[in-house]
C-alpha cells in the first residue's frame, strides 16, 4: 500500500461507509427499500471499479508504461463531454418528475449517483470504440 492513490481511495471508501453508518444510527432503524438497495449497489459497484482501476494503474506504472498519453486524454475528454450532455438531460428529466420523489435530498442524492453512473458508462463505451 505504498501508493498515495490507493490510500486516498481506501480512505474515501471508508469515509463513505462511516457516513452511511452514522445515517443509519441517526435514524435509529435501518429500513431497506428499493432506493436504499439501488444506492448501496451503485456505490459498491463504483467503488469496486475505482479500486480495480487503481491497482491496474499502479501495476502498469511498476511495469514502466506511461500512465497518460494522447489517446487516454482524448478518451477522458470525449467521455466527459458525453457524460456532461447526458447528465444535463438526466437532470431535466429528474426535475420534470420531481413530484415522484419523497423529498429533495432523495432527488439530489439520486441525481448525483446517476451522474456518476452516466460518467462511468460513457467512459466504458468510449474506451470500447477507440
Amino acid at each position: 500500500m505504498k501508493s498515495p492513490r490507493k490510500l486516498i481511495l481506501l480512505i474515501t471508501i471508508l469515509l463513505m461507509a462511516l457516513v452511511f453508518g452514522f445515517i443509519v444510527i441517526d435514524k435509529g432503524t435501518f429500513q431497506i427499500n428499493g432506493l436504499i438497495i439501488f444506492i448501496i449497489a451503485l456505490t459498491a459497484i463504483l467503488s469496486a471499479y475505482l479500486l480495480i482501476q487503481t491497482f491496474k494503474k499502479d501495476k502498469e506504472k511498476k511495469e514502466g508504461f506511461a500512465l497518460e498519453d494522447e489517446l487516454s486524454d482524448q478518451i477522458k475528454f470525449k467521455s466527459g463531454y458525453y457524460a456532461y450532455i447526458s447528465s444535463m438531460y438526466m437532470w431535466l428529466g429528474l426535475f420534470i418528475l420531481k413530484e415522484h420523489f419523497p423529498d429533495i435530498e432523495t432527488l439530489l442524492g439520486g441525481g448525483i449517483l446517476l451522474s456518476a453512473f452516466i460518467g462511468f458508462i460513457c467512459k466504458i463505451i468510449i474506451k470500447r470504440q477507440q
